[in-house]
């Protein structure tokens, strides 16, 4: 058994399985760990979701950590008892594939009576309502979103963090800064284009940037959002393969704002440039987004960065995902059109 700070959480094991019990989030990955080298399971671990009472994207997290800790000790995990509504959560973020549900799904328009209900309903294909002017649509429409479990590369989970101390606005605050100015506050080689919704859950962020392999056009979806942080999830041919959480909430006296992303290179032809050059280029822009966040709050300060390998091997059965390279497909389609080809 295991408890989290202030109980918040409840992990039990017994007999090959795990209980969630409580609210699951970062702090549970450890305990689940844990749990699941004392069952001493060696096939299929059942995880027991009937006694718990939320999970935020950091418990995802912690879902992805313990997933790969069954596979190196090749077992697996399946989940009993799930809700509905959080049953359309593991399918949204595609962790249904690392977690085998025990029905088909089926939510009973369940979320339907929950209007705050922060997170995005599952969609099987993405599709761009409307294309804002000035903006690229390309690598988006048709494509499934891909999570941590769906990339290649090692996984990384990098904490970017700025403390914001004095200001009059609490987190809340932040994040509508965050929400309202994102892509004012993208470096000016990255071009944002939210729809008109906004960034609330279901929505899609159609992105053109400029990298040094060339332009790239893609986009995110939004996984998850409240007044107090939200995420974006890739789409298939993306950079990278997972998702990244923007939160803000007080820490010593101080609001700090957080980016965290967890995430893999979504093939090896992206591998390959986030060595030679990538993972620099990305830890640059989201310095430069918490920097300019920090100066709308008249704050000049310093970003941290903690890195971590969450797991350094290679998802060799993924390496088909380059079919989908967004870098790649931004260029024939641009040719394409140049030459008159499309």
């Amino acid at each position: 058994m295991r408890t989290g700070e202030s109980s918040s959480f409840l992990i039990r094991e017994h007999q090959g399985a795990i209980s969630l019990e409580g609210r699951i989030t970062s702090q549970a990955a450890e305990a689940l760990i844990d749990a699941y080298a004392k069952s001493g399971s060696t096939g299929i671990t059942r995880l027991d979701f009937s006694r718990m009472e939320s999970i935020d994207v950091s418990g995802l997290n912690a879902l992805v950590k313990l997933h790969n800790e069954a596979r190196k000790r090749g077992g697996s995990l399946s989940a009993v008892g799930v809700s509905p509504a959080y049953r359309d959560v593991l399918i949204a973020s595609r962790l249904d594939e690392a977690i085998s549900l025990d029905v088909p799904a089926c939510s009973a328009g369940v979320t339907d009576l929950l209007p705050e209900w922060p997170w995005a309903r599952p969609v099987r294909k993405l599709k761009v309502p409307v294309v804002p002017r000035g903006a690229l649509n390309l690598n988006i429409d048709g494509l499934s979103v891909a999570g941590p479990v769906q990339g290649f590369g090692p996984l990384w989970e990098k904490t970017y963090q700025v403390r914001l101390p004095g200001i009059s606005a609490g987190p809340k605050d932040v994040i509508r800064a965050f929400k309202e100015n994102f892509p004012s506050f993208q470096p000016a080689k990255n071009r944002f284009y939210p729809m008109p919704g906004g960034i609330a859950p279901g929505e899609v962020v159609i992105i053109n940037a400029k990298t040094p392999a060339g332009l790239i056009c893609t986009g995110v979806w939004v996984l998850y959002a409240d007044d107090y942080s939200f995420t974006f999830i890739t789409p298939q041919g993306h950079p990278e393969s997972g998702w990244v959480s923007f939160t803000s909430f007080e820490d010593q006296g101080a609001v700090v704002a957080q980016v965290q992303g967890f995430a893999r290179t979504s093939d090896p032809a992206f591998e390959i440039g986030f060595v030679l050059m990538g993972s620099k280029e990305q830890e640059g822009i989201w310095r430069h987004v918490l920097t300019s966040l920090a100066r709308h709050f008249g704050i000049d300060a310093d970003v941290s960065v903690k890195k971590t390998c969450v797991a350094g091997d290679y998802r060799w059965e993924r390496s088909g995902n380059i079919r989908y390279n967004a870098q790649i497909l931004t260029m024939g389609r641009l040719l394409a059109r140049f030459t008159g080809l499309s």
